[in-house]
């Protein structure tokens, strides 16, 4: 093989290579029972980050930032601390601050900048072994246009007086006085042994929820009509019938990974991947 042949054929497959490479992008995310398809993927990676980096610069970088609001929820008020948003070994962690005892339970809160209308998102989490916090997963633009799954720390594998043991799926009742669709469905792993993907698919006509992608639930009624954010948070009222707690110890909710498909369109066109 002569220099100048090897060297042609060098310059060949490197064209081939970025053919491949350029074939391989992908215009439209299709997602099974969704129709049309979605423009745009975030995947944010926080497995191999370690402790003393930037979280909200990381955080930023994919578009999400962290809240710093105070909610007067009821027993006791709740603020959200910048600081309770922190990189950990492999994950990013979001905390509840054990109560002191008096004024707000500090805690944690992350959020889209961008707003959106439909998605497919994933979240790679593992729950707190304390008790007495709510960690959330949620589409929302306010209180009548919300999507939740909702792990109660308290409640993940016994019942109490007022919740049933298991995760809350929910569409937030779209107008006022109207109840709203939900249902809790039990746990079949333990949730603080290890990471699993908690999925909302949200279309104009229902909202799915998946577990390590299966089906757990699907809703039909109060489904969201005007786009929002998504958010990520963790908190404590001292509710007795909802969150329990406070905490008496640091709560720790561990997020690995999250993937987001939107830009919902609904002409399907260009190199087609399944999300």
């Amino acid at each position: 093989m002569t220099p100048h042949f090897r060297a042609h054929l060098a310059s060949f497959i490197t064209l081939l290579l970025v053919q491949v490479s350029v074939q391989a992008a992908c215009d439209t995310y299709t997602v099974s029972g969704i129709p049309g398809g979605f423009t745009r993927r975030l995947f944010a990676d926080f497995s191999n980050v370690s402790p003393g980096g930037d979280a909200a610069s990381l955080l930023s970088s994919f578009g999400i930032g962290i809240s710093s609001d105070t909610v007067r929820s009821t027993p006791i008020p709740r603020t959200s601390v910048p600081s309770n948003i922190a990189l950990g070994n492999g994950a990013l962690n979001l905390k509840v601050s054990r109560y002191s005892g008096s004024g707000a339970v500090q805690s944690a809160e992350m959020v889209t900048r961008d707003t959106f209308k439909f998605a497919s998102v994933r979240t790679s989490m593992k729950s707190s072994k304390t008790p007495g916090v709510v960690e959330g997963n949620f589409f929302y633009l306010n209180d009548n246009q919300e999507i939740d799954w909702e792990t109660l720390t308290s409640t993940i594998s016994t019942s109490s007086q007022c919740v049933p043991a298991g995760i809350w799926a929910t569409n937030q009742r779209a107008f006022a006085g109207a109840p709203a669709t939900d249902a809790t469905i039990p746990f079949t792993f333990d949730p603080t042994a290890d990471f699993h993907e908690y999925r909302i698919d949200w279309s104009s006509d229902a909202t799915a929820f998946y577990i390590d992608g299966q089906r757990k639930a699907r809703f039909t009624q109060n489904v969201p009509t005007q786009a929002g954010h998504w958010i990520w948070n963790v908190w404590s009222s001292g509710d007795p019938c909802w969150s329990n707690g406070p905490p008496t110890a640091d709560s720790i909710t561990q997020i690995r990974s999250i993937e987001m498909f939107t830009g919902w369109t609904s002409t399907v066109s260009g190199n087609v991947c399944s999300a």
